[in-house]
Order: structure tokens, then sequence, then C-alpha cells
């Protein structure tokens, strides 16, 4: 009987262990992704490696969405994900700043055209339409 209960005690406790892991492992690795994002963006990856730093960014963002849907297997992956990113971009900035000045990005050229107007009718010398009353229904 004693045997019996402490096996059963023993296999809840690893059940209730193995439970916890996926919020906390995923937590864990969410939180090691916002410091690994964080980092990319203090060297100057949204300047130096904008693509990386974008979607480390919306990695990690998914993650957050997945782990409050509680699929922390998935919110790993994709923190994981997120951390591989950033740490490329904190690479890549670091190597693009150290090379030389900033790159200089192409400025677009956007000319409106306005739309031809319309006359009015007092410039045109023709009435306005006349309104029509409405039903009191």
């Amino acid at each position: 009987m004693a045997t019996s209960f402490a096996r059963n005690a023993l296999a809840l406790s690893f059940a209730a262990a193995a439970a916890s892991c996926g919020p906390v492992g995923a937590t864990s690795v969410i939180n090691d992704a916002e410091v690994a994002t964080a980092r990319a963006h203090a060297a100057d990856g949204d300047r130096y490696a904008i693509y990386e730093t974008t979607s480390a960014d919306l990695y990690l963002q998914k993650a957050r969405e997945e782990q409050g849907r509680a699929r922390y297997g998935e919110a790993a992956q994709l923190a994981r994900k997120s951390i591989q990113l950033a740490e490329q971009a904190a690479q890549k900035a670091s190597a693009q700043r150290a090379s030389g000045p900033s790159p200089v990005a192409p400025r677009a050229t956007i000319q409106h055209t306005t739309p031809a107007s319309k006359p009015s009718p007092a410039s045109t010398g023709k009435p306005a339409p006349a309104s029509t009353p409405q039903d009191p229904k």
C-alpha cells in the first residue's frame, strides 16, 4: 500500500513538473529574446541591419502571442528564432559601424498632382440644384 502511494505521488509530482516546464521554459526563452532584441536596437540594428532587427522584433511579438494562447512549444521556437536574428543584427550592425560612416538611404521624390477642380455653380452662371424637401413620415 505504501509502495503504490509513493509510486502515485512520484508520478503525480513528475506530471506536475512536466506541465510547468512549458510555461516556465517559454517565458525564459522569451525573456532572453527581449534582451537580445534590445541589444540589437542598442547596436543601431535599426540602421545597419534593418531586416534582421525587424524580423527579430516580429518573431518576438509572435512568440508572445503564442505564449498567450498556451502554445508554449511554438512560443519557445519563435523566441529562439528571434534571438538568432537579433544576434545577427547586432553583429552586422557592429561590423557596419566599424567599417565606416552610416549608409545614406536613398531619398524618394514624390510629386503630387492636384486633380482638376470642378467649377462651382456660381462661377458657371448656372443655378444650383434645388434641394428636395424631406418627407415628414
